[in-house]
């Protein structure tokens, strides 16, 4: 053994220099070839800025990307950049990652944010996040991002050298507000599905009418089950799940409530008051004022109210929306000095026209605030002139203003004096 101890004495001082020494990287040789797509230094490519200044122009756009939930595609060529919309509320705190889980392996991405979307459906080009590598291996992360602004965004992923693989891209919301308001103005079509299918068993079964049997299909149990069959899956959340559970139970599940209150029958479709809208308020001040200058010509009452509806369906009736009004305000339905009388329904631009001597502001403010810009509204109008003095009468016209895919209305009172 001494021998041979000396025999391998020379080998000592080689060995410790490999192992204390630095280490360097290991250089694909031609008989193990680097896999297409692997890169030894990560690369952002982001998308160039095109003439247009829109920068979805310089990718290829697949389409939305939805709350909570994830897209899969792969890459065709090098470079490129592929592009998905999301939209959120105003503060959304948001995350997006190109996950591991559905990414191929030693693929390298960038991962651009950009938005909102403006009036002239640009982009624009300035970057609100990027990321290169965060993500697990080369894949790109965005842990949180705030957007102040509501609206549609654009998420950009690159790479330089994934032709051929495939990627994930996945949306998460972080702060539990990142669902737009007017997902919650009416009822889900399949949590609308659940409450009818339930009434119609509890009918069968019960020997009961629908009204009697909903109150069995829309308890709190009830709106638990609804929500986890939408929104504890592990794919297709719908957008509103973002917000959660208790989200859902207080402002979407009471439209569901309410909405099938009227349609099996147990009563007058019930409406719920809108905050104020400054822009609303300010055009009805502009016209009040008209209205107490000189003579007192007239006096006005105006109400906007969420309307139950059923969301991707046919819009509620205009006349359970005015039975609704009336129910819900007994300066209505409970005066004993003016009788109205239904009256032809107008068009928008006849109810604006009618109002424009005093409120031209209103007609004006009130598509823009309460609408969705295409949309056409429903008016129904009501009248009565009663005598108020000898000689004099007061006229009344009542305006109900139905906005039937914003799932809103406006109610206005306008009453001119006789002098």
């Amino acid at each position: 053994m001494r021998h041979a101890w000396n025999r391998l004495w020379w080998l000592v001082p080689s060995l410790l220099v490999a192992a204390c020494g630095p280490s360097q990287e290991s250089v694909a040789s031609a008989e193990a070839p680097a896999e297409v797509g692997a890169s030894t230094q990560p690369v952002l490519y982001p998308p160039p800025a095109p003439p247009s200044g829109n920068i979805v122009d310089s990718t290829a756009f697949l389409g939305p990307v939805g709350l909570n939930d994830a897209v899969q595609t792969r890459f065709t060529t090098n470079p490129q950049s592929l592009s998905f919309s999301f939209t959120v509320s105003a503060g959304a705190q948001v995350s997006l990652e190109v996950t591991h889980l559905g990414s191929s392996m030693y693929l390298d991405t960038g991962l651009f944010i950009y938005g909102p979307k403006n009036a002239n459906g640009s982009y624009g080009t300035t970057v609100l996040a990027q990321d290169d590598d965060a993500g697990y291996g080369q894949l790109s992360k965005v842990a949180s991002l705030t957007l102040a602004q509501g609206g549609e965004y654009l998420a950009v992923v690159s790479t330089g050298t994934g032709a051929g693989k495939q990627f994930r891209l996945a949306l998460g919301c972080v702060n539990g507000a990142c669902a737009q308001e007017d997902l919650f103005t009416a009822c889900d079509l399949d949590v609308a599905t659940r409450i009818e299918v339930c009434d119609e068993s509890v009918v069968e079964t019960q020997q009961v009418t629908p009204a009697q049997a909903l109150p069995q299909c829309t308890d709190a149990q009830d709106a638990h089950n609804a929500w986890l069959s939408q929104c504890a899956v592990p794919s297709g959340q719908k957008a509103w799940c973002a917000n959660g559970e208790a989200a859902f139970t207080s402002r979407m599940w009471p439209v569901c409530k309410d909405f099938y209150q009227r349609y099996y029958g147990a009563g007058p479709l019930p409406l719920t008051a809108l905050e104020d809208n400054d822009a609303i308020n300010e055009a009805r001040a502009t016209g009040h004022t008209f209205c107490k200058t000189g003579e007192n010509y007239c006096d006005e009452f105006l109400w906007t109210f969420n309307v139950p509806s059923i969301a991707g369906t046919q819009a509620t009736q205009l006349d359970w929306v005015v039975e609704g009004a009336f129910a819900a305000l007994p300066e209505l339905s409970s005066n004993q000095r003016v009788q109205f009388t239904r009256q032809p329904d107008l068009t928008y631009a006849d109810f604006a026209s009618r109002i424009a001597w005093a409120f031209p502001d209103l007609g004006q403010v009130l598509p823009q605030e309460l609408g969705n810009g295409t949309e056409v509204p429903q008016v129904a109008h009501f009248y009565d002139d009663p005598l108020v003095a000898a000689g004099a009468h007061d006229f009344h016209n009542l305006y109900i203003v139905y906005f039937p895919v914003s799932h809103r209305t406006a109610v206005f009172w306008l009453i001119q004096h006789e002098y």
